[in-house]
């Protein structure tokens, strides 16, 4: 069992692309990083499988439209997930890398902070739902959704065993949330029962999270009296974060943006067949996500050793990702429309037209994740800023002008050309010294 996220990663990869990827692992001290990302992989790749064949079965059993109510709700509160992390979570990350002996200041600041907001941001969901939403339906699930901001407070839990490299334990609560919540999902299709209890399963879901992070934390760690709030440190988190905080709102809204309008410039079932579509489209994006957040310690360090070896590793990653999303994108442009009719019938057939554009997608996003760590390291919060709030921008006013005239494949190119836009500063990874 002690190989069981080496073989994983052997039997998922390219021969060539599992070698590739141990030149970056080689050392005896970065095998340590190898295991850590073998098992978020293995774990998440078993949640991936499972949520996928209940997602089509919940796809064709709510229809396009109450699928498009459903995906609304989840849209609308997502834009306002920047309130409730404060942006803290990548710059929580790096601090406890570098000051491990402060690590219960650390985390019991940045909880006390992402407590307060998750209560803050509750509220302003609620309000803006009671303002903007168009339905009872999606405003009683947004309603129900704004909650999950008070209990992901618990999330800080995952980046103290991220730090310590031991990623296997939070990928095992993440496995076994999933697998709870897809079983709950297909008892509600079984029964009937519709889309509100979809909603209280979603709202379930934090409250499993927070739940589990609790106990492995009490287990592993002790209790949670040694975590302690320093105003101090508090403050520094928040100047530290506080461009993060509108990154991450523009990310929020340029992620979530799309489906938002295409309910209020077309309808719900627009709203469905388009986010049937995205949901194909990214279901690998898991891959270059974990692997890049995984490898970010070893990124760190590595820089200490040497910078053109630093920089080397990240442009040889790039290069990587780069290529399995291309393949993959060529591949699934070849089959989208059989894909989409076999996996959610003629319903939703018109997913087809936006899955071979969206899928192109995933290039854009697999460089964006190894630039983002790397500007991140180097602490470019600026060059991060104003990509981000170009890209958002750039969403909008290609959502206001296409969709109009495209429909939900005017949505899809929205995105696309978003996505691209994101990486123009990549030229930064490129001048190797």
């Amino acid at each position: 069992m002690k190989n069981l996220p080496h073989r994983t990663l052997q039997t998922v990869l390219p021969n060539w692309a599992y070698e590739r990827l141990n030149e970056y692992l080689n050392s005896e001290g970065l095998r340590r990083y190898a295991s850590n990302t073998a098992w978020a992989l293995a774990a998440k790749i078993f949640s991936v499988i499972m949520s996928f064949f209940v997602t089509i079965y919940l796809v064709r059993y709510l229809g396009p439209e109450n699928y498009g109510n459903l995906s609304y709700a989840v849209s609308f509160v997502g834009i306002f997930s920047v309130l409730s992390t404060l942006g803290i979570d990548n710059v929580l990350y790096r601090e406890l890398i570098v000051y491990p002996e402060k690590r219960n200041e650390y985390l019991g600041s940045a909880f006390l902070l992402k407590l307060s907001a998750g209560f803050i941001a509750c509220v302003f969901t609620i309000f803006g739902a009671i303002f903007f939403a168009t339905d009872d339906v999606s405003q009683l699930i947004i309603i129900m959704l704004a909650a999950t901001f008070i209990f992901n407070s618990f999330n800080v839990v995952i980046y103290e065993f991220q730090a310590n490299v031991k990623q296997k334990y939070p990928s095992l609560v993440s496995l076994a949330v999933v697998f709870i919540l897809n079983l709950l999902k297909l008892s509600v299709i079984a029964l009937d029962q519709g889309i509100i209890y979809i909603g209280g399963i979603l709202l379930l879901e934090s409250v499993l999270y927070a739940t589990f992070f609790i106990f492995i934390r009490i287990r592993h760690y002790g209790t949670f009296r040694d975590w302690t709030y320093n105003k101090t440190i508090a403050v520094s988190i928040l100047r530290d974060s506080w461009p993060f905080i509108f990154i991450a709102l523009f990310a929020s809204v340029y992620a979530r943006i799309d489906q938002v309008m295409l309910k209020h410039l077309i309808d719900s079932s627009a709203v469905g067949i388009y986010d049937a579509a995205v949901r194909i489209a990214e279901v690998w994006l898991f891959v270059p996500g974990i692997i890049a957040s995984s490898l970010f310690p070893a990124i760190v360090n590595g820089k200490k050793t040497s910078v053109y070896e630093y920089k080397k590793r990240l442009l040889n990653l790039t290069i990587f990702l780069v290529i399995i999303a291309g393949a993959l994108a060529t591949f699934s442009s070849f089959i989208a429309k059989p894909l989409i009719h076999t996996l959610y019938g003629p319903a939703f057939i018109e997913s087809a037209g936006v899955f071979t554009i969206y899928i192109w997608s995933g290039v854009f996003v697999s460089i964006s994740l190894v630039l983002h760590y790397f500007l991140l390291a180097e602490n470019k919060r600026k060059v991060i800023f104003f990509s981000s709030l170009g890209t958002m921008i750039t969403n909008i006013a290609l959502n206001v002008l296409l969709i109009p005239v495209y429909g939900i494949t005017g949505a899809a190119l929205a995105t696309l050309i978003s996505y691209a836009i994101l990486i123009l500063p990549i030229i930064l990874i490129f001048k190797l010294k």
